[in-house]
Order: structure tokens, then sequence, then C-alpha cells
């Protein structure tokens, strides 16, 4: 194997091979923690494979330790396939033994017979279940135009699993993306305001002391700066969904940022929820994944969180069952109607902004704006007078804030770090009952009279 600081070289599409393959490396780059999983990986690997053959009665014609070293570019080849999704589908390489011996072969740094044996006991022997490792694609070879394609070797998804449930895949393979330098200095309190022109708006510190609910984040920042945040993927499947197929990179480009601040809008009071941590920005369905400090995590939120502080603020308590269930109306619009409503100056905006979006999702349903505002506003009559006098939503962000501060600092008086995604929180599995005795607490704190429920 080689640790040579060259770059790696992606193959030109067309000659030996086609443009669905990869050709094997011939040295490993990549940092310290991925060569020494990749080692460990390969060690293992060639113990399975050589009792594998010994069961199968097959005799090893290489020395284990060159075996390894034949393993160790295969494998390492393959996590790159695995890692970049939906650029290659195979290894290419050659079983030419003219292409390994001679002074100007194409891969004289690599064995032909440890190759040629490597080859051979992916394809042979079993991963998982009844699936090999690779499924071997035989080169091929046109005389007359003396042109063809080299042996291509496509991971099985039993392998593909194996490789990414040990961290051998991962964006930007092997290097991982480069980690932004994080401002630990940046000010805990901030301030966003409007352009005078409406089009921009300006972040800028708030210049005050941090009260009572938001001392809390010079302990936690302290924390979060320390704590190590990785992704656990079951299957390639799991995996895939972090990668985005139209812009061919990955979905979470911007892993950097671990401090939280909490901003306000306009003026001091409003809004005010809390930024700055790169897993906020994280989709939700890859948030599953995540691991604090190699410990699985679970997430929980309030359900129905924005109509429950309405009703905390009209200091009436909401109707028992699901309060976005209405029957033969999905769901899912029922809680537009909540979002576009809270951030609207008027029913009419509240209404036009819901028509713009069935526009562009649900063309059909334009006709039912109207109707599906009053179905809502009708049963949640109780609430409805607190819409459109002055920021509502910017009222219902800061008592959300507040509550999230008030989580955060009973989970981090315990001794547990916690990461707020707004109205939800995600904490080790191990910490889930004090996650939750925390947020029914934290906000019966501000409106005692008012029984959350959880999800």
């Amino acid at each position: 194997m080689g640790l040579g600081k060259e770059p790696l070289a992606f193959p030109k599409t067309g000659g030996a091979y086609d443009s669905r393959s990869l050709l094997i490396y011939t040295k490993v780059q990549g940092n310290r923690t991925y060569k020494d999983r990749l080692d460990r990986f390969v060690i293992d690997l060639a113990k399975d494979l050589m009792k594998s053959a010994s069961q199968a009665g097959l005799k090893l014609k290489v020395k284990r330790i060159d075996l390894e070293k034949a393993l160790l570019c295969l494998v390492h080849t393959f996590a790159h396939v695995a890692s970049v999704c939906d650029r290659y589908n195979y290894v290419s390489l050659s079983l030419n033994k003219n292409d390994y011996d001679s002074a100007r072969a194409q891969f004289k740094s690599l064995s032909y017979p440890s190759i040629r044996e490597a080859v051979d006991l992916l394809t042979k022997c079993v991963c998982e279940g009844n699936e090999a490792y690779v499924i071997k694609k035989p080169g091929t070879y046109d005389k007359a135009s003396k042109s063809g394609l080299r042996t291509r070797l496509e991971p099985t998804t039993a392998f593909l699993n194996q490789l990414t449930q040990t961290g051998l895949v991962f964006w930007a393979h092997p290097n991982g993306f480069k980690k932004n330098k994080t401002d630990n200095n940046q000010s805990l309190l901030q301030l966003s305001k409007q352009s005078n022109d409406g089009k921009t708006k300006k972040v800028q510190a708030l210049g005050r002391d941090l009260n009572q609910d938001e001392a809390v984040l010079v302990i936690l920042n302290k924390k979060l700066k320390a704590l190590r945040i990785d992704f656990s993927f079951p299957e390639h499947a799991a995996y895939n969904l972090s990668w985005n197929y139209k812009s061919r990179t990955s979905r979470l480009r911007h892993m950097s940022g671990n401090q939280l601040s909490r901003r306000f809008t306009n003026n001091d009071g409003d809004a005010g929820r809390l930024y700055g941590h790169w897993v906020q920005q994280c989709p939700s369905n890859l948030r599953d994944y995540l691991t604090f400090n190699g410990t699985p995590t679970i997430e929980l939120d309030f359900s129905s969180m924005q109509l429950y502080l309405l009703y905390g603020m009209a200091d009436v308590q909401p109707p028992p069952g699901d309060l976005y269930g209405f029957d033969q109306i999905d769901r899912y619009w029922m809680k537009s109607v909540l979002t576009k409503s809270v951030g609207a100056k008027t029913r009419d905006e509240a209404i036009a902004a819901l028509r713009a979006e069935m526009k562009d999702t649900a063309n059909k349903l334009l006709k039912k704006a109207d109707e599906y505002f009053d179905i809502f506003w009708d049963f949640h009559s109780a609430v409805y007078d607190l819409l459109f006098h002055g920021q509502t939503w910017a009222r219902l962000q800061y008592f959300e804030s507040t509550i999230a501060l008030r989580v955060l600092k009973q989970t981090t008086e315990a001794g547990i770090i916690c990461i707020p995604i707004h109205d939800s929180f995600i904490v080790q599995s191990r910490h889930k009952c004090e996650l939750e005795t925390a947020m029914l607490q934290a906000f019966q704190s501000v409106f005692p009279g008012l029984q959350p429920t959880l999800k």
C-alpha cells in the first residue's frame, strides 16, 4: 500500500473502462482515522475470506500479508464508489499479468497474484445471506478494433452495507469536508434587522447582558465545542439519503458551526430563536442517524407547538385530540393554514400565501384555500383574535425560544448535552426520560395551565 501525498486521480471516461467505472486506486489516501478504520476492516476481511476459502476446500495461493495489501487498495476504491453514490457502479481493474510485471506497467505497485486472489475470494465467498462481496463482469477484447473493457467489479448490497456500517463511507471521501473555522467569539445575543431596501438582513451584536434564561448558553457552548458528532448509518441506502442527486453533492456540505446564539428580529424581545449549530440545518431524515460521542441519539419535539402557544397566550384549554385533524383534509394543509396565518398581517394575506403554496404543489386545491382557512379557524376560534394584531409570529417565537432555553438549562444542569431544533431537542438516547421531563416542565413554567404532548 502507498501513503503518498498526491491528490486522488479520477479516471477519464472512455478507454479501457466505461464512464461508470472507477479505476482501482494503487495508493491509499485519507486522514489517519479513515486509514486506521480501513486497516482494521481489511485485516478482519482477510480473516473472513481465508476462513471461507478453507471451509470450501480452496487453497490460498498468496501469503495473508500480500492478500491484505491487495484488499487494501480494492476496499479503498470500493469505499469511494459507495461514498459518491450516483457517480460509479463498478471498480475497474486489469487481470492481465503484463499490466503488473514490467517496469512501465500501469499497476506495477500492485502484486498481480495478490490482486487475482483477492478478486477470486471476493466473488466466490459469501458476504451475507446468499450474496457475495462483489459481482465480477469479465473483461472483453475485440481483436479487430484492438479495444475492449477491463474487468469490472460491482459491489453487492451486502458489501456496501458492511462498508457503510464500518464508517468507510462518508462525504468527500477519503479526506472528508474541510472544517470551517468556528467563530467562538460570536455574540451570544444578536439582532437581525431588515435593510432599508427590504431585500437583505443585517445581523449585529445585541449589547446587553444575558438574562436568567440566556445564561445557559455560556456553559452549553463550551460543552458543544467539545462534543463529537457523527452519523451511524445502518445500511448504504440510509447513507444515500444524504446525497443530492440533482447537484451530485452531499446535502450536508456545510457541517460547521458548533455554537448557539439567540437572535431577535428588528427589536430586542421579538422572536429570539436559537441559531448557529450546523445540526440545526441537517435534514430531518438524517438526524435519526446522529451520534453524540459515538452514542445514538433521540429527538423529541412538542406536538402542535405553535397552536399550544396560541392557546397558552389566550389562557384557554385547547380541544382534545389532533389539533390539525379534520375529516377528508390532508393534515399538512391544516398546518399550513396556521403557519401562513401567524406570519400574515391580514386574513387576505394569509389566504393568498396559502394559495401560492397550493399553486406550486397542489394546483387542484386552489379553490379550497378560503374553505380550508375558515374550517380551521372556526374550530380554533378561541385563539383567532390573537392573529393579525402586530407580529404574532414574533411573540410565538419568543415564547418558543424561552421554553427552549429552559429545556437547555435543565438538561445542562443534569450533565446532558442537548441541541435544540426550535421546538424539538436532540440528546443521547439514554437521556430520553430526562429530556421528556425537562420539556414538560419548561413549557409549564411559561404556561402553567397547559399540558403539552410530545412526540
